[in-house]
C-alpha cells in the first residue's frame, strides 16, 4: 500500500526542471503541501520533520549560531538516523557548516572556543582541528571548497549559491538513480523544490539589484544635464 501511496503521489507532482533553467516554480508550496496529504500518517509525520530541516537550513539572519545548533538538536537529527535519509541530508548539513567556518575566517575572526555552538555534524571538530590549514584540510574529501573560498573572498555571492545549490542538485539527482518511487523520492523533491525556490528568489533579488543601479545612473545622467544646462 505504501508503495502505491509513493507512486500516486509521485505520478501527481510536476516535473521539476533544473534549478538554474526554470523561469518560474511549476507547483505552489500550498499544492505541493496539500498533494503530500496524500501519504499515510506516519510518513507525513516524517514529511513534516522534513519541512523542519529544510527550515533549518535556512535560518533567520538574527538567530545566533548557538541557536541554530539548538534548533538542529532539538529533532533535526532523526534525520540521520535514518539509512533511508541520511545520503539526502548529509551534503547539505557539512556544506553548512563548512561555509559557516570559511565566511567566520573570510572576517578575520579567531578559531571558536571549545564551548562554542557554530556547526553542526561531522565536521566541526576536524575543522577546529585544522583551523589555520589551507580548507581546513577537506579540499581532497570536498574539492568544490576551494572555488568557494575564492568566491567568498572576492564577494561573488550569485556564483556561490549556484556551485552549493548545484553539489546538492546533483547529489539528490546520484541518489534517486537507484530510487524510483521510494519515500525517498518524496524527499528529494521538496529538497528540489526548495533549491529551485530559493533560486529563483536570488534571481528576482539580483534583477531588482540592477534595476536599482539603471534607475540610479539614469538619475545621474538626467542631473548632470541639469548641471550642464545651469
Amino acid at each position: 500500500m505504501k508503495n502505491k501511496g509513493y507512486y500516486t503521489l509521485i505520478t501527481s507532482l510536476p516535473h521539476l526542471p533544473r534549478f538554474d533553467k526554470a523561469d518560474r516554480l511549476p507547483i505552489t508550496r500550498e499544492r505541493l503541501i496539500q498533494r503530500l496529504k496524500i501519504l499515510d500518517a506516519e510518513d507525513y509525520k516524517l514529511a513534516e520533520i522534513v519541512a523542519e530541516f529544510i527550515s533549518w537550513r535556512r535560518q533567520p539572519i538574527g538567530r545566533t549560531n548557538a541557536e541554530i545548533v539548538s534548533i538542529y538538536n532539538q529533532g533535526v537529527q532523526q534525520i540521520f538516523e535514518s539509512k533511508l535519509l541520511r545520503p539526502l541530508f548529509e551534503l547539505s548539513v557539512n556544506q553548512k557548516t563548512i561555509m559557516t567556518a570559511l565566511r567566520r575566517r573570510e572576517k578575520g575572526l579567531p578559531k571558536p572556543n571549545p564551548e562554542e555552538q557554530w556547526g553542526v555534524g561531522p565536521l566541526v571538530q576536524p575543522i577546529e582541528h585544522n583551523w589555520d590549514k589551507p580548507f581546513f584540510k577537506l579540499h581532497s574529501t570536498y574539492p568544490w571548497i576551494v572555488q568557494a573560498e575564492n568566491y567568498l573572498h572576492e564577494g561573488e555571492l550569485l556564483k556561490l549559491e549556484h556551485l552549493l545549490a548545484n553539489l546538492i542538485w546533483n547529489k539528490l539527482e546520484f541518489v534517486l538513480i537507484k530510487n524510483y518511487f521510494g519515500f525517498e523520492v518524496v524527499v528529494a523533491y521538496l529538497l528540489k523544490w526548495d533549491i529551485l525556490q530559493q533560486w529563483l528568489s536570488y534571481n528576482t533579488q539580483k534583477a531588482k539589484a540592477r534595476f536599482d543601479e539603471l534607475v540610479l545612473e539614469t538619475i545621474n545622467e538626467y542631473e548632470q544635464q541639469l548641471n550642464r544646462k545651469a
